[in-house]
């Protein structure tokens, strides 16, 4: 039977983390978990409660660049990544092992594993995240089914560098599922308001892990040209190709995703001058 190990990356969540590990205690088979610089409450704590494998790393201020250490630290198989304000639903804690299970598992692009018809090797399975727009959940048009892919096979893991927002990329095929994660989110949430307030500080920490990771080597004009390059691709990315011109959240969203990455380019320009 396949192993399963959970890799967190946590920060002062005393009030989150508990019902996390309780949704993952007993489905995977070790607990990794890293704090992001000194705690200052009572997380590290209850983590070790549930797993002798924790670890403080010096502080960053995003999440991103100390996944790599909690996967290169699991042992098991696959890799469960999950966040201390996320948990599995019912179903999922049900399922995680039937997904694991077999290397050509039945799967459905639109099933769950209750309902298998397909057969397919997977190395990777995607799970519905919510995503909030100013106070609520999204529960319709296009960001309201973004996928997160966070269940995947250690060793397909495919060039994953750490840096704020990067998503999971296997060497093999990606499944996504109807299954859902809670992910709670307090408060306003990506809206142009937050993005000024909050967002942009993870910009700033997304450059400086570029510079760092040596993965910006050109001249500084180029990412003066880069920034708004990437500003008009995601505007066009989203509002011509997936439409998202027809409900406030989208227009929101996608442009807050299109400002993301000019500031992202435009912080590395300056860096280089």
């Amino acid at each position: 039977m396949p192993t399963i190990s959970a890799c967190l990356v946590v920060w002062n969540g005393e009030k989150l983390i508990r019902d996390c590990l309780e949704s993952i205690k007993g489905v995977v088979d070790e607990i990794i978990v890293v704090h992001d610089g000194p705690c200052r409450d009572r997380t590290l704590d209850i983590c070790r409660e549930y797993t002798t494998n924790v670890y403080v790393r010096p502080y960053i201020g995003e999440a991103e660049p100390h996944r790599p250490f909690t996967f290169a630290k699991a042992t098991s198989d696959w890799i469960l990544w999950i966040d201390q304000d996320e948990r599995l639903l019912a179903n999922l804690r049900k399922d995680l092992r039937k997904l694991v299970a077999r290397d050509d598992v039945n799967v459905s692009p639109t099933k769950s594993a209750s309902t298998l018809d397909n057969r397919e090797v997977v190395d990777a399975y995607s799970f519905l995240w919510p995503v909030k727009y100013a106070n609520a959940n999204l529960t319709k048009g296009y960001f309201s089914k973004v996928q997160k892919t966070v269940l995947f096979r250690k060793n397909a893991l495919d060039n994953f560098r750490g840096l704020p927002n990067e998503i999971i990329r296997v060497k093999g095929k990606t499944i996504p599922t109807t299954y859902r994660f809670i992910h709670l989110q307090e408060g306003e949430r990506n809206t142009l308001k937050v993005f000024f307030a909050k967002t942009l500080r993870i910009v700033r920490i997304h450059a400086d892990q570029l510079i760092k990771k040596k993965l910006v080597t050109k001249p500084a004009p180029w990412y003066f040209l880069k920034a708004c390059l990437w500003f008009f691709l995601y505007c066009g990315y989203y509002y011509i190709l997936h439409l998202t011109i027809f409900r406030k959240s989208d227009i929101s969203i996608a442009f807050q995703l299109a400002l993301y990455n000019f500031f992202l380019y435009w912080h590395v320009f300056v860096r280089k001058l």
